[in-house]
């Protein structure tokens, strides 16, 4: 049996360590064939090589825009199956990387190994895995006040993580001015004379951290 090629994409050189690792536990033959710090490496490697699959963990600068990314990667590689890994995934990210063509989703806070070891197989024979904390920010339909779409609220969460605009349009494949506007739009509806205040706000509301109070739950 030919081992599935993985590549790693992280700038964390322990993370990178830790995946390897994860991965040789493995009970079917997979073989990292190229552990990448940034995107260029992993782009040059692929404009040499081929592999089965891409596990991009989500360490990269915030102005990265990770779903252009995917894609220009699965440009080099029609075939190449890509696994994501994220600590705090936003659902408009995660639903725009679905779109992207990306086969598997794991959360960092999930049974990381596990989610590896069954992910990478199965996302190489043409399937899709998806980790249970990125499946519920996915499928699970939340309440929100009338004014709201989950987009404002990535945003406002993103804003409260210490995201500038530019890095939150780049997370979420959104112009800049697409996010001064929702900022502006949401300050008006909450009478905020600031984004600090706005934040301040939104944490009165419980607007922010749904998925930190259904797990409390």
């Amino acid at each position: 049996m030919r081992p599935i090629t993985v590549i790693v994409v992280s700038t964390h050189a322990l993370t990178r360590v830790g995946i390897q690792q994860m991965v040789t536990k493995s009970d079917i033959p997979i073989e990292v064939t190229a552990v990448c710090a940034n995107f260029r490496e992993a782009h040059e490697f692929l404009a040499k090589q081929r592999a089965h699959v891409v596990i991009i963990d989500d360490s990269h600068p915030r102005s990265t825009n990770l779903a252009q990314e995917v894609k220009k990667l699965r440009g080099r590689q029609a075939n190449l199956a890509v696994l994501t890994i994220a600590q705090r995934p936003t659902a408009t990210l995660l639903r725009l990387l679905r779109e992207h063509g990306v086969h598997g989703m794991l959360h960092k806070d999930d049974d990381l190994e596990r989610g590896l070891l069954s992910a990478i197989p199965m996302i190489a024979d043409g399937g899709l895995s998806v980790s249970p904390r990125i499946s519920r920010l996915l499928d699970v339909q939340r309440t929100l006040p009338d004014e709201l779409q989950q987009r404002d609220i990535d945003v406002l969460q993103l804003t409260a993580d210490g995201f500038d605009v530019k890095e939150i349009s780049s997370h979420l494949g959104l112009a800049g001015k697409t996010i001064y506007r929702t900022l502006q739009m949401l300050r008006e509806v909450y009478h905020a004379n600031s984004n600090a205040q706005l934040i301040d706000i939104a944490h009165q509301k419980k607007l922010l951290d749904m998925e930190d109070e259904d797990d409390q739950a």
